[in-house]
């Protein structure tokens, strides 16, 4: 399970505001999709949890354990338990497909019989057994990309993360890597990708989490009854649409006087 609580995130240096007062939860076996236009904070997610970055305030608890109680020395350890599919593939030129994957099944200790039997299973179940000799620049941006599944799933990770698994790849290959991530998911593996590819928000089966202009973010699927009031009014989009017209009312009269309405902000909406 992972567990955002209450996060803030920011970055002084370009002024902006990430994340502010964000709380989300993926359960165990989930496949989540976190959606939001390009800077709503996607990435910003994948790293935290990556521990390439840290909150400037709030908790993130992955099976339970909060990461900001994680040692720099055990960092490689935790990682270790969590696979990554990044946009850019990041695969090692110069070693053939086998050898990518090799080396991430080699960096938790396997035996070289073990490293065989699980590679092989790996490259029958994403049907690249083919593949296996040739080198990154000799294969498809679609086949590289299944490589890099291969590599994140050869640990039996629990959690798989995809930062833009699709974004450089032609309709055919990314639904063929979605219907991958179905089937791993299938096996119990948590998925959380962070997508605005259409090909993956619009799937269904999966749960979103928009991350909005507020930098609260809303889970725009799970809703329960408890967030209903007697009127049938949601107590989350209320909270959204309250924080929305609070930012309105606050800068209504300067967008007001920048089209010379004299601070007149109820003509300017109206």
């Amino acid at each position: 399970m992972i567990d955002f609580e209450h996060i803030s995130k920011s970055y002084p240096e370009s002024k902006t505001i990430v994340f502010e007062d964000f709380s989300a939860r993926v359960n165990d076996g989930e496949f989540v999709v976190v959606t939001g236009e390009s800077g709503s904070g996607k990435s910003t997610l994948i790293n935290m949890l990556l521990l390439d970055t840290a909150p400037d305030s709030g908790k993130i608890y992955v099976e339970e354990r909060p990461l900001d109680r994680i040692k720099p020395e055990d960092i490689p350890e935790y990682r270790r338990k969590i696979g990554v599919i990044f946009q850019d593939f990041r695969l090692i030129a110069d070693k053939t497909v086998y050898e990518n994957i090799e080396l991430a099944r080699m960096a938790v200790g396997a035996g070289r019989k073990d490293v065989f039997l699980k590679i092989s299973h790996v490259l029958k179940l994403l049907s690249i057994e083919n593949l296996k000799g040739r080198y990154p620049d000799e294969i498809s941006g679609g086949e590289q990309q299944k490589v890099c599944l291969a590599r994140a799933i050869v640990n039996n990770p629990k959690i798989l993360l995809c930062d833009e698994p699709t974004a450089n790849l032609d309709p055919e290959y990314a639904t063929d890597l979605l219907k991958l991530l179905r089937i791993i998911n299938a096996q119990g593996i948590t998925v959380l990708v962070a997508s605005q590819d259409p090909i993956i928000t619009s799937y269904e089966g999966t749960r979103h989490i928009d991350l909005l202009p507020s930098r609260s973010g809303v889970d725009v699927d799970e809703m329960y009854a408890e967030d209903f009031d007697a009127d049938g009014r949601n107590f989350k989009a209320i909270g959204v649409l309250d924080r929305m017209e609070a930012f309105v009312e606050k800068n209504a009269p300067e967008w007001a006087r920048h089209i010379g309405e004299d601070d007149k902000a109820d003509d300017f909406w109206s």
